[in-house]
């Protein structure tokens, strides 16, 4: 008997996180729902990046309960978290400037079993071609689009189940925006769970079904993308209208 899929992908309540004695993010409660993408939208400054190095134990962060389809990962440290299933996409990329493109996806499949990492490979070349026509070339060459590309793909090459993004758009001209955000409307048709983090708010509404508003490192507001996007206070916030 095929064991169920938990409804949930991630359960996060009572995230706290402050920088010595600031508090940046105040108890907040994010839920993202199997094969759901949801954003988290908000202003610079807002707490959306410490949420995302909370939830990843990146720091220090008192919660109460941090769930992974259905598993408490509370107690585990970062590498545990990333091999339970949460691929994580960070602000900046963090990529490793002296490694070629394929040297960059090798890493993010070490965890594969040898057989399937050529595979994988292949399949994240299908999906950026970019970065096949660029594989021999050093990070550091590549332009902010094109390392975007290869922080997405370096993360999606160990299968996670759930992926985190911390603002994929920023600094991306819009046609590259466009073909980010083309990626991950695939992504999200073929069922992968995400938890998106943008200042884009537009870009990110329209791409997930549901949003969470921060403020001041609190959840204002939360509901359907349609919801926001009809709301005024939201349309004046955050839509620039």
């Amino acid at each position: 008997m095929k064991t169920p899929v938990p409804q949930q992908a991630l359960v996060v309540e009572g995230l706290e996180v402050r920088y010595d004695t600031v508090p940046v993010v105040h108890g907040i409660r994010v839920v993202v729902q199997t094969g759901e993408a949801v954003a988290v939208i908000g202003s610079n400054g807002a707490g959306k990046t410490s949420m995302l190095r909370g939830i990843m134990r990146l720091v220090t962060a008192p919660v109460q309960r941090l769930e992974l389809f259905g598993q408490s990962v509370r107690a585990l440290r970062t590498h545990l978290i990333n091999h339970a299933g949460i691929g994580y996409v960070p602000e900046g990329r963090e990529l490793f400037p002296g490694l070629t493109v394929h040297e960059e996806l090798l890493i993010g499949g070490r965890r594969l079993p040898r057989s399937e990492r050529g595979v994988q490979l292949e399949a994240m070349f299908a999906m950026f071609p970019r970065l096949r026509e660029r594989h021999r070339q050093v990070t550091r060459t590549l332009s902010g689009g094109e390392q975007q590309m290869l922080a997405i793909a370096r993360t999606l090459m160990a299968r996670p189940r759930l992926l985190l993004l911390d603002e994929p758009s920023l600094g991306l001209a819009p046609v590259i925006q466009d073909l980010v955000y083309g990626t991950l409307e695939t992504l999200r048709h073929q069922g992968l769970s995400m938890l998106l983090v943008e200042q884009n708010a537009f870009r990110a509404l329209k791409l997930c079904s549901r949003a969470y508003v921060l403020e001041l490192g609190r959840i204002t507001r939360e509901g359907s993308s349609d919801e926001l996007l009809g709301d005024p206070a939201i349309q004046t916030a955050y839509l620039g209208r």
